[in-house]
């Protein structure tokens, strides 16, 4: 991109502005002035920089993007909403980031409008009861898991037996420390049709991810791996569908627990001291 052209679309907020929207759809005078809240005096030279550099042409009473301005404005998205996500929240600057893959990375900004939510310190070691709340009335539930959270077992069980899909990923520590000590709801939960459990290695990079109809939450390590309880959360489609994706990426490195067998072969494993290659073999 030539030096001009950099400076058309980055030098001037109303131009970003105006680029943002008219990437949307196609906009008459009428509509740009209302939506961006400007007169035509005001906007008229930054819509003529855009037509001069073929940018923006003006068609049956619309302005709307060219085949190149389409492309500039979804690079230029992408950024904005890269930026707004950084501006927002120190949160992905403070914590690592290294167990998102890239091709996820590359679209962070799909969850620009997650929110942070801190742990009240006299509460870190009580039942979180805004996300057990939040997601009790889920129609699916995905949950990867690497660190031990009991008080959510009894919502994974509730929620598979009123027919809502329950997919769950624990580490291998995690999953050990569940059949150790709740053995029996493990195996129940196991046997309901609309659920699946799956095992993972020790040593991901997320501490949590939970994804549903409703929203989804993830927290993350910081950068010296250590973990402070604090979420981000959100509601919109597009940030659901990104972390839906963050979970399948999970899943794909995971192995189903399925049936009496499998259990077993986890329980003896566990007794054994840790997981083999050989039993990680024996769920798939």
């Amino acid at each position: 991109m030539q030096p001009e052209l950099i400076d058309v679309v980055f030098r001037s907020q109303k131009r970003r502005d105006l680029l943002l929207l008219l990437g949307e759809e196609s906009r008459t005078m009428d509509e740009i002035k209302v939506l961006l809240d400007v007169s035509p005096t005001a906007i008229l030279p930054q819509i003529k920089r855009f037509t001069d550099s073929n940018l923006v042409i003006h068609k049956n009473g619309s302005y709307e993007l060219t085949d190149m301005g389409d492309q500039v404005f979804k690079k230029v998205r992408s950024l904005v909403d890269v930026l707004t996500l950084v501006e927002k929240d120190n949160y992905w600057i403070e914590h690592d980031l290294g167990g998102v893959p890239q091709y996820l990375l590359d679209r962070i900004g799909d969850i620009k409008d997650c929110n942070l939510v801190k742990a009240d310190p006299s509460q870190i070691f009580e039942p979180n009861m805004e996300l057990l709340n939040f997601f009790s009335s889920s129609r699916y539930l995905m949950v990867f898991s690497s660190f031990y959270r009991p008080e959510f077992l009894p919502l994974y069980s509730k929620l598979g037996r009123h027919d809502s899909e329950v997919s769950l990923i624990f580490t291998e520590s995690v999953l050990e420390k569940f059949l150790h000590n709740y053995e029996r709801k493990i195996r129940k939960f196991s046997t309901l049709e609309n659920t699946e459990l799956f095992v993972c290695k020790d040593g991901a990079k997320i501490a949590e991810l939970i994804v549903s109809d409703r929203g989804m939450m993830i927290s993350l390590f910081d950068s010296y791996g250590r973990f402070y309880h604090d979420y981000m959360c959100c509601s919109e489609p597009q940030a659901i569908s990104w972390a839906r994706e963050l979970f399948d990426f999970y899943i794909s490195k995971a192995l189903k627990v399925e049936g009496e067998k499998s259990i077993d072969s986890v329980i003896c494993a566990s007794e054994n001291g840790a997981f083999s290659e050989s039993l990680m073999f024996s769920l798939h």
